[in-house]
């Protein structure tokens, strides 16, 4: 019996990341890119960057829609497993109450993140291929300024989102220290066969990949170009690996842990009837 809530986050991260990979590949080896053009709003640089942009969104929209599904579902047994640790909320309440905010928090946010990006990406994607772009000053002017604006607010949109990815990425590394921490007190107070010390090894390890991944996010987004390909190797093992392997186990354990706590909560209510 596993969790399935756990399972299903496990592979929509690991699909999505696949995908993202794939695409970023693609991004890496595109022939036409060139900084300073591209920094200069070159309108025939910008043309053809939404040229590619518009060929690979399938795939983009695909990843994205995985990882908005990722999330959204490590929400619930993040949560069940707070509850479980808190001894059915009769210990250590506010360490499990501040995993629960969190958790909620992030996942929700970076959920309506991606949506917000899908949205933006699908409505972009119609303004290049029926809107007039060329011309704003007179009909004939070839200006490009529709070209300038779109991509500066293209800019602008995938900025928001990355820092919301950034931040999120801060609130799991710290999530992570939680659990790994209430696990130790689990282990020392409870039960040491729940949770195995491996797979809360591996928790503080994320926790670890994680704040490191917010790091050279912000570095990122702060222009320094050194910091993409990094970003992009941590993200990809970080996702692709360690969180959906940590994911998979406990989607193993937290049935067990479950019918632990109903066993130690049976066990409760029948002490007074002995004493009595």
């Amino acid at each position: 019996m596993v969790n399935l809530m756990c399972v299903l986050s496990a592979l929509c991260f690991i699909i999505g990341n696949v995908l993202t990979i794939v695409y970023y590949v693609k991004e890496f080896q595109r022939s036409h890119f060139d900084y300073d053009l591209y920094v200069d709003l070159d309108p025939g640089y910008i043309v053809m960057e939404w040229g590619f942009r518009v060929l690979n969104r399938p795939m983009y929209m695909a990843a994205g829609v995985m990882n908005t599904m990722a999330w959204f579902f490590l929400m619930f047994p993040i949560v069940q497993l707070s509850w479980i640790l808190s001894q059915g909320g009769t210990r250590w309440i506010s360490l499990h109450i501040a995993v629960a905010i969190l958790v909620l928090t992030g996942s929700l946010t970076e959920w309506i993140s991606h949506v917000f990006y899908i949205g933006s990406s699908i409505a972009s994607e119609l303004i290049v291929d029926r809107f007039n772009l060329d011309s704003w000053i007179t009909s004939t002017s070839q200006d490009m300024i529709g070209w300038r604006t779109l991509e500066i607010t293209h800019i602008v949109t995938y900025g928001l989102v990355s820092i919301i990815g950034a931040i999120e990425w801060l609130v799991i590394g710290i999530v992570m220290v939680l659990i790994h921490i209430s696990v130790m007190r689990w282990r020392r107070n409870v039960d040491s066969t729940t949770f195995g010390a491996g797979w809360n090894t591996l928790g503080i390890f994320i926790a670890l990949m994680s704040i490191l991944e917010f790091i050279t996010e912000v570095m990122r987004l702060d222009g320094q170009r050194y910091f993409s390909q990094i970003a992009f190797w941590y993200s990809s093992f970080n996702r692709l690996i360690l969180l959906p392997s940590w994911l998979l186990i406990l989607a193993m354990r937290l049935p067990y842990a479950s019918l632990k706590l109903n066993q130690q909560a049976h066990m409760r209510e029948q002490e007074p009837l002995q004493s009595s």
